[in-house]
């Protein structure tokens, strides 16, 4: 199996490449690094048979509306909505591949400060359930695994403690673990050959009640 990874110097990222080495002896992971392809404009990239993608790239700029930069706007909708398409539009996939989008709980939600960021995630989302049509008839699925709050250098940076232990007492089965959407994409990478189209949150419960 080849599987390309996008983004994989992050927690998530590093952890599904992780996963996937492990569980597959005969796997061939293709892993561009941003010095090979900057996602934020039109890039040079081919390959082909290719069993899997999984585009965990992403930026985030948190900003109200009035402060927002209209640059800024645009390089998360190109790097995580539009690159994605382009990282697509490159590949050559074999029949019956798998395409894995990264996606949030922002590309169905949203909350102040958010604006640019849930805005390219809902445009990812409806990139995924279009390619999932347009893709069908080579057996190729596609999907969005969105995480909600994932316990990661980020967030514990960008968290007060009291803000953590918040989450981990509220959310239902407390903040997810990067080990957990490596599961699921190494599943969906395997096994999958019928869900396609679908958001597929993985948030310990968040959702559900929120907090």
């Amino acid at each position: 199996m080849k599987a390309i990874i996008t983004g994989s110097s992050g927690d998530i990222g590093k952890r599904i490449k992780k996963v996937l080495i492990q569980n597959h002896n005969t796997i061939e992971i293709v892993d561009p690094s941003s010095s090979d392809i900057d996602l934020s404009k039109d890039f040079n990239f081919t390959e082909s048979n290719v069993d899997g993608l999984i585009y965990c790239a992403g930026t985030n700029i948190i900003d109200g509306y009035n402060n927002m930069k209209e640059s800024d706007m645009i390089k998360m909708m190109n790097v995580n909505a539009f690159g994605f398409v382009r990282m697509c539009k490159k590949i050559k996939f074999n029949k019956y591949a798998n395409v894995i989008a990264i996606g949030s709980l922002y590309s169905t939600e949203t909350r102040s400060g958010r604006l640019a960021y849930a805005m390219s995630k809902h445009a990812m989302l409806a990139a995924v359930k279009t390619l999932a049509i347009e893709m069908s008839d080579m057996g190729i699925c596609v999907n969005m695994i969105s995480p909600g709050f994932i316990d990661t250098e980020l967030t514990r940076a960008n968290n007060t403690k009291d803000r953590l232990d918040l989450l981990n007492d509220k959310i239902p089965l407390g903040m997810t673990k990067s080990q957990d959407i490596a599961n699921v994409c190494d599943f969906i990478l395997s096994n999958n050959t019928a869900i396609t189209g679908q958001n597929i949150i993985i948030d310990g419960g968040y959702s559900l009640i929120g907090v």
